[in-house]
């Protein structure tokens, strides 16, 4: 007796491979389209982390001016020098001196002073005191807590005469000082601020 096979056409298996595939073929396309979302994403992150710190920067660097104190000449007839004690704002990131100019202006007078260590007719001198003063050759840094002094020398300021001190840091905002000296002067400092 002969057996007689019959192979039935069945398109079953066929449509099975072909769905296998195409769900392949979106979980690649999806994986793809994640990995591109992630990476855009971070990339986003870390321009909007950056430009956030630079705004905090911008904003809350600066100095407060706590006094400023004029030396007067032994004549009793001018102010020749400038002290000008001051701190960091709160929340102002630490400031290198070494990048902070300071512009004097008071009758003809407009100079455009750089620091030094020393102070001179072109330059401000300044130093810092603080537990955490951190003032090397080169690293001039001040640091929440410290006190500068910064000292402005060569200066023929009369009786009643207006100055402005502005500091400019090499980001953030100016501090700007004015003051009108004293109509005589009955000692040897005088109290500007």
């Amino acid at each position: 007796m002969k057996m007689r096979t019959s192979w039935k056409k069945d398109k079953r298996a066929e449509m099975g491979v072909g769905t296998m595939i195409i769900f392949i073929a979106m979980v690649l396309v999806a994986a793809v389209a994640a990995s591109v979302l992630i990476s855009t994403a971070n990339k986003v992150r870390e321009q909007a982390q950056n430009t956030g710190d630079q705004a905090i920067n911008n904003v809350a660097s600066g100095f407060v001016v706590q006094d400023v104190t004029g030396t007067v000449d032994n004549g009793n007839t001018s102010i020749t020098d400038l002290t000008i004690q001051m701190r960091l704002q709160a929340g102002s990131p630490n400031m290198n001196m070494d990048l902070v100019s300071i512009q004097f202006v008071s009758g003809a007078t407009n100079s455009m002073l750089a620091f030094a260590t020393t102070a001179n007719t072109t330059n401000y001198g300044a130093a810092t005191t603080g537990a955490t003063a951190t003032w090397i050759a080169g690293n001039h840094v001040v640091l929440q807590g410290d006190m500068i002094t910064v000292t402005i020398t060569g200066l023929t300021l009369g009786y009643s005469a207006a100055a402005t001190v502005k500091i400019v840091p090499a980001y953030g905002s100016s501090t700007l000082i004015s003051f009108v000296t004293p109509s005589y002067y009955s000692s040897t400092y005088v109290n500007l601020k």
